[in-house]
């Protein structure tokens, strides 16, 4: 009965192997202890005539990826236990020394009276399906990176357009600076309003590498260029001048610019590509991406930054006076209001200073409106420079300003409107050839709750004591009277029994 079994798998070898031999696939034969004992010509035009003459059933092992050898052994293994059909993916050496991707196929022959004789398989090389698939994968995994990367430019954009002033954006861009390059180092400068100098406002490291502050235009060739300058082997190349060091996988640096308008510049340093496996054109695909994502960064920023420089300008028109610089009277009203709610709130003080110049109209009369507009333009420079960053100076109306200082109690405030008294007084003004340094003022001071319970009673209470200053000699402060003792019929004046300039209370 042996004998007959072993005489019908002979049979059943000899089949495959006619049928096999002139077959437009790769096919094997093994026996029931793995051993491959025939393989087609196919087979051995893809390995090698002469390595299987040589190496036999062996050769199959040998032309394998020595890192797919054990994973093979162990598929064969548990196939040839269980009878059961297999197919597994393998890296396969070629007659040229290229390892190509490969599917095998096996499939249990079983003998007339139902034995296991072995596996009758099939090679088939899937590599350009392999690289098709890849293909396929990397552009999806690319889609969906894009996708990613412009949702973030769309949100900086947005948190952009809300921005009310050019400090509110820089935490903005280094969000999402790092965000969009987080393995990359680099820093966002922007032009000063002279353009002498480019400031980094924004600058991120994954190392906490130290970017240079400040640099000067002519020192980067993009901004001398006003296009990109990028840089991938800095041995072979022009390096800008503001690199401390020049980065070893390169750099950029993009300008930002908008209507012809040279704003600043983006410098971004790359990092060390990681994946080994990357050849030399996916390596160039993935610089190429970056940077279009920078250029798309820095169009970005230029169009918003742009847009926030022109609503400042239209803001800026809406609320400051021209000509001395400080706010209007509508913004005066508007933050009075404001500051008021705040000291309802916190319960602290809110202080207001008013004060006219002293016989201003002399100076338009006897001199012009030139002189005129000079010495507001001076007092304006003075009261900007003399006051807290809390505080609000403004412009009420002809020679008249209202200073508001949230936060401080009386006693400051007649200290502050003395010492801006006595600075004007000592004020020197030089137009056209001649100097103009006897200017003098007159200071009316009221502070919440002592002299008012409103923000337009705060003003009143202010302006009353300056009209007390200014009809007690001119050229002095006086305190407003307190809320339970001001009334049209309850007017006294304290003044000093000599001339000389002081503080008062009305």
């Amino acid at each position: 009965m042996q004998i007959m079994n072993d005489q019908a798998t002979k049979e059943i070898q000899i089949e495959f192997k006619t049928l096999a031999e002139d077959a437009p696939v790769m096919l094997w034969l093994t026996d029931i202890n793995g051993e491959i004992i025939y393989s087609n010509s196919r087979w051995k035009e893809f390995i090698g005539a002469e390595k299987v003459k040589a190496d036999g059933g062996n050769a199959w092992y040998q032309a394998l990826h020595p890192e797919d050898q054990e994973r093979c052994l162990e598929v064969f293994k548990r196939s040839f236990s269980s009878h059961r059909p297999f197919e597994m993916e393998y890296r396969l050496k070629r007659l040229d020394g290229q390892f190509r991707n490969m599917l095998d196929t096996g499939e249990p022959y079983i003998s007339e009276d139902g034995k296991f004789s072995g596996y009758i398989g099939s090679s088939a090389d899937i590599t350009e399906q392999r690289c098709s698939e890849q293909r396929l994968q990397q552009s999806h995994q690319e889609m969906e990176l894009h996708n990613i990367e412009m949702a973030l430019v769309n949100k900086l954009n947005s948190f952009l357009q809300i921005c009310r002033t050019l400090e509110e954006t820089y935490p903005v861009m280094l969000h999402y600076a790092q965000e969009l390059f987080p393995d990359c180092a680099g820093s966002i400068y922007l032009l000063n309003e002279s353009k002498t100098t480019v400031e980094s406002v924004v600058s991120w490291s994954p190392n906490n590498e130290v970017q240079i502050p400040v640099i000067i235009p002519d020192e980067c060739w993009a901004l001398r260029q006003g296009k990109p300058h990028v840089v991938l082997e800095f041995e072979h190349a022009l390096n800008c001048q503001h690199l401390q060091k020049v980065p070893e996988f390169g750099y950029m640096c993009v300008p930002i610019i908008a209507q012809g308008d040279m704003l600043g510049m983006i410098h971004l340093q790359f990092p060390e590509i990681t994946d080994k496996s990357l050849n030399v054109t996916e390596r160039s695909k993935l610089l190429e991406s970056r940077r279009r994502l920078v250029y798309m960064t820095a169009d970005n920023l230029a169009l918003s930054l742009v847009s926030l420089k022109l609503r400042e300008a239209l803001k800026t028109q809406s609320i400051r006076d021209p000509l001395t610089g400080l706010y209007n009277r509508r913004y005066m009203e508007e933050s009075l209001e404001r500051e008021y709610s705040l000291y309802i709130r916190n319960e602290k003080s809110l202080g207001v200073i008013m004060l006219d110049i002293d016989h201003f109209k002399k100076y338009n009369d006897k001199f012009g409106h030139d002189v005129g507009d000079k010495i507001l333009s001076e007092l304006g420079n003075l009261l900007k420079n003399r006051l807290r960053k809390s505080d609000i100076s403004c412009r009420y109306g002809g020679e008249e300003f209202i200073l508001i200082l949230p936060t401080a109690p009386v006693t400051i405030l007649e200290q502050r409107a003395e010492e801006i008294r006595n600075d004007i007084s000592n004020l020197s003004i030089s137009f056209q050839c001649e100097i103009f340094n006897e200017i003098t003022v007159s200071l009316g001071v009221a502070v919440t709750p002592m002299h008012a319970d409103s923000a337009t009673q705060l003003v009143k209470a202010a302006d009353e004591a300056l009209y007390q200053a200014k009809n007690t000699g001119r050229n002095k402060v006086v305190i407003a009277k307190d809320l339970c003792q001001r009334s049209p019929k309850n007017v006294t004046i304290k003044k000093k029994t000599n001339n000389k300039p002081g503080v008062v209370s009305a």
